[in-house]
């Protein structure tokens, strides 16, 4: 029997716990890092009064990513976490009261936009959705569950029809002047060019490719009981039955680099020899040195003027009134190019701000109650480095302009709890970020084929999370993390031992 490969990977968020899973399912022998007391990363809870919120991602989409994670491990993610589909996909409100709900079905959907805005909208709406099921079905083949692909490799791979393929991911138009093309009316055209900001990034510099998120929301958005960090235990759960160990408050000091190969994981002085090193995190962390100058000086850094957004959040216990809400909520400004102006070019949070309301307490029905918990976004730019930004006074005049224009749209917040996360503070959680949230905003064409892929120039050193191929968001973290262990299989294949539940003189490759 040949040895068993170590793993070292530094972080639990959901990208390193994928990697994890997969990589116990082949053989390996895996240790997670955590610095933090809590796995998930930026799927985090936050303590408010006596109310655990969550203060990370809301949307979960994209179900056959963690069905086939948890395949592989022959178990179940459905029966791991209990799921509701949402029947109502967002409320989208403007400070005129137009009011306009999205739902599961798209005829519904079809059938609210035309009651608003007209039947000729309508039929542009089904002819969007058309549009963005194509794309997705080419990004899903060609790029979600690939390796970061070049030019290079689609042309070798595909041939013609591969380069075919990449044209049509309508990536040579923003996604706001496609919108426009397709919508007259501009309300329509602002409310799916919000789907840029998923990943951090503008409708006005994002590729039209991003319009296969309505697609990818039509298809399903479903919310998990008891919210996210359920999700993040039923990772936890899976990797530990595999023999993952997780140990948190162990925060990595430096990766150990010798004769060009990452060999193990220093924290407080002890060395955690790997095979394999990958690191869960931001790549800029990485470039700027947080896990020593040998493992980050191949690693490139995002650079400041093209830092992904970050936000301004409250996650508060209070009573609302006025408009009815339900689990998604988006109260618009009124000049949406002015919004993204201020934010990428002023570098601040304007002052009449679109607002994202996440009632946590909610499902499909917008019946008043008392005290529930609610979880505030809104965009802001990644200053979080900047320590000249966020004042007490600037904190303060963000959450009246967000209180102002909730109000202006009919919403008005009692608040008896709430805790506010600035750019500053996130730049705390995840460091040399600047609070960016999404690693590199999408920005162009090719904006898709220049994030890192899964491996660095330091031979043994692996990359998974958000801020490297597929990008950002829970699905595509996870699929990171699949890729950067298909990578390490690949490297490391030679010395995989057989997993006692493997035919004898077998190896498993997962």
């Amino acid at each position: 029997m040949l040895r068993q490969p170590r793993v070292v990977i530094v972080g639990a968020g959901v990208g390193g716990l994928a990697c994890a899973i997969d990589l116990a399912i082949a053989g390996f022998q895996v240790l997670v890092l955590e610095r933090a007391e809590s796995s998930g990363g930026k799927a985090r809870t936050v303590e408010v009064g006596d109310a655990a919120i969550g203060a990370g991602p809301t949307v979960l989409t994209m179900l056959w990513v963690f069905d086939e994670l948890f395949d592989a491990a022959g178990r179940s993610f459905r029966a791991e976490v209990e799921l509701e589909r949402a029947s109502i996909l967002g409320r989208h409100v403007w400070s005129d009261g137009v009011r306009l709900d999205l739902h599961a079905r798209r005829g519904d959907s079809a059938e609210a936009i035309g009651r608003v805005f007209g039947a000729r909208e309508a039929r542009a709406y089904l002819a969007f959705c058309e549009d963005g099921r194509r794309i997705y079905e080419i990004a899903e083949s060609h790029f979600l569950r690939a390796q970061r692909p070049t030019m290079g490799s689609i042309v070798k791979r595909y041939g013609a029809a591969g380069l075919a393929a990449f044209a049509r991911l309508d990536g040579h138009r923003s996604m706001w002047r496609a919108l426009g093309q397709r919508f007259r009316a501009p309300r329509l055209q602002q409310l799916f060019g919000r789907y840029a900001t998923y990943c951090g990034s503008s409708p006005f510099e994002a590729p039209a490719t991003l319009n296969l998120v309505a697609h990818v929301e039509a298809e399903g958005v479903f919310r998990a009981r008891g919210g996210m960090a359920t999700l993040v235990s039923a990772l936890e759960r899976l990797a530990g039955s595999l023999g993952v160990e997780i140990r948190h408050g162990h925060e990595v000091e430096r990766v150990l680099v010798e004769g060009g190969r990452a060999k193990a994981a220093i924290v407080r002085g002890t060395a955690y020899p790997a095979d394999a090193i990958v690191f869960n995190g931001d790549v800029s962390a990485l470039a700027d040195g947080l896990l020593g100058r040998d493992a980050g000086h191949k690693v490139s850094a995002t650079p400041r003027e093209a830092r992904s957004l970050s936000a301004v959040t409250w996650a508060m216990v209070a009573r609302s009134a006025g408009i009815p809400l339900v689990h998604h909520n988006v109260f618009f400004s009124d000049d949406y190019e002015a919004e993204f102006e201020a934010i990428l070019r002023a570098g601040r949070v304007p002052d009449r701000p679109t607002v994202y309301v996440c009632a946590q307490d909610r499902g499909d029905s917008d019946l008043d109650r008392a005290a529930e918990r609610l979880f505030v976004l809104v965009n802001a730019p990644a200053t979080g480095d900047d320590t000249t930004s966020w004042s007490e006074r600037e904190k303060a005049r963000c959450t009246t302009a967000t209180l102002e224009l909730l109000g202006r749209a009919g919403l008005t917040l009692e608040v008896s709890a709430c805790l506010q996360t600035t750019p500053e503070d996130f730049h705390r959680l995840f460091p040399a970020t600047g609070g960016a949230l999404y690693g590199p905003r999408s920005r162009g064409l090719l904006s898709a084929l220049t994030r890192h892929s899964s491996t660095s120039r330091t031979a043994g050193l692996y990359l998974a999370g958000g801020s490297v191929h597929p990008g950002p968001g829970l699905p595509m973290a996870a699929l990171s993390g699949r890729l950067a262990a298909e990578r390490v299989r690949e490297d490391l294949a030679s010395t995989v031992r057989s997993r006692l539940a493997a035919t004898s003189g077998t190896t498993s490759t997962g």
